[in-house]
């Protein structure tokens, strides 16, 4: 195994996560930070979208081809526990975010006796 492409491996899947994270969760903030328009802001979840997949994919092939390599002779050893923690906790945000989401009205209910004014 070779720690180093590993390590790439996975930051390489972090970015794609965190990315993601964004696109899904963030891209409102995003937007009014940017004064991004409702086109962009359209284009800003898709490209995201699209690069998190890119990076994620690479990420695996990156991580899985370190994995199968033989370790080299002179190489000094990299610590993994430092990206696998973040990437950990990375996806137990993602699933917090997620879970929390679904669970969250989107608009408060009317109480009984109102009405809606057109």
């Amino acid at each position: 195994m070779r720690r180093r492409t590993v390590r790439t491996g996975l930051h390489l899947i972090i970015t794609a996560v965190v990315l993601i994270i964004l696109a899904a969760f963030s891209h409102g903030r995003i937007a009014l930070l940017l004064a991004l328009s409702p086109a962009s802001e359209t284009r800003f979840i898709f490209l995201s979208l699209l690069w998190g997949g890119i990076f994620g994919f690479c990420g695996i092939a990156v991580a899985i081809f370190g994995l199968l390599l033989s370790p080299g002779g002179g190489t000094p050893r990299v610590g993994l526990v430092t990206p696998v923690v973040i990437l950990a906790l990375l996806l137990l945000m993602f699933a917090f975010l997620l879970f929390s989401s679904i669970n969250t009205p989107d608009y408060p209910g009317l109480r009984p006796g109102e009405t809606i004014t057109i």
